[in-house]
């Protein structure tokens, strides 16, 4: 406790943003945090990694991810899905929560020291007793690779998964609207238990087409896709990797999943939301595909 009080602590000189914007990107720490239950018996971590999004630099809190690693061979490692934020105290110091989706556990701090290659301090686990902590830069790993804890349960989700199905998307080219025949969409992990990362180059989507000028298809490459969990059902986002105009993403609201079914409504325009139905399908041969890019060809 005595290096914490000589640590350079953030104060209310020191802004939300400011904090948010240090702490964004990828940590790790071998301090023991949460125990987990597994087959009935203690699952203790042996290091975690946490991956805080930021989005831009007035961002005060965010989602992102946390890989916990264990002593158990059968089960060496799980990811969880996580919400942050920064927040000010009544004296001006800059608090910090992170919130586990899954096992709703919570990691809070109000006793830090943080620079861009360290953080440490005191932390209370679930409102619990303080206790020390000592993070430094780590690096993310494949999440494709790892399982995902799932509502304390762990579900073999973590290989690649394919609908198809028609989608109220509309291309415009020369002042002419073309809608696909269906679409196709590979995601790297089920998304009905999972969320996708950050440029893993295993996820793709097909819009195939007739009688349209740039031929049969358009498809690209998914530079990263996420899940949220809503009241009842799910919201599912998806931006291509060659876009520049970020309107040509897809964004779905009120996604279920039953089966091999996916079921949900895509925003079309404002106040526009048109239902759709998706199946589980083979995959098609993804290094086949010759042009890359969905609005870049319609230039």
């Amino acid at each position: 406790m005595a290096a914490l009080v000589a640590a350079v602590i953030f104060a209310s000189c020191e802004k939300e943003e400011e904090v948010a914007l240090t702490m964004s990107g990828t940590w790790e720490t071998s301090s023991q945090l949460f125990v987990r239950t597994y087959k009935g018996k203690p699952l203790k971590t042996t290091k975690t990694v946490f991956y805080f999004e930021h989005e831009h630099e007035y961002s005060i809190s965010g989602y992102g991810y946390a890989v916990e690693y264990y002593d158990n061979s059968e089960l060496p490692m799980t990811y969880h899905h996580i919400h942050w934020e920064t927040w000010t105290r009544k004296n001006g110091d800059v608090g910090i929560e992170v919130d586990f989706t899954e096992t709703h556990d919570k990691f809070a701090t109000t006793e830090y020291s943080l620079d861009d290659q360290n953080f440490s301090g005191v932390c209370n686990l679930n409102d619990g007793p303080g206790q020390d902590f000592r993070c430094v830069r780590g690096t993310l790993p494949d999440l494709s690779k790892v399982k995902h804890w799932g509502y304390n349960e762990l579900i073999p989700t973590w290989h690649p998964v394919t609908f198809e199905g028609l989608l109220d998307v509309r291309r415009e080219y020369q002042g002419t609207v073309y809608k696909p025949t269906s679409v196709v969409i590979t995601f790297d992990v089920d998304p009905a238990y999972n969320t996708g990362g950050p440029w893993n180059g295993m996820a793709y989507v097909m819009e195939k087409y007739d009688n349209a000028p740039w031929g049969t298809y358009l498809a690209d490459s998914i530079k990263y896709w996420s899940v949220r969990d809503m009241v009842g059902s799910k919201e599912l986002d998806i931006q291509f990797a060659h876009n520049e105009d970020s309107s040509s993403d897809y964004k779905m609201w009120s996604v279920e999943f039953s089966g091999d079914t996916m079921t949900g409504e895509i925003f079309v325009k404002t106040n526009v939301f048109t239902p759709f139905t998706m199946h589980h399908t083979n995959a098609p041969d993804w290094s086949a595909i010759k042009e890359w890019g969905i609005t870049n060809r319609l230039q």
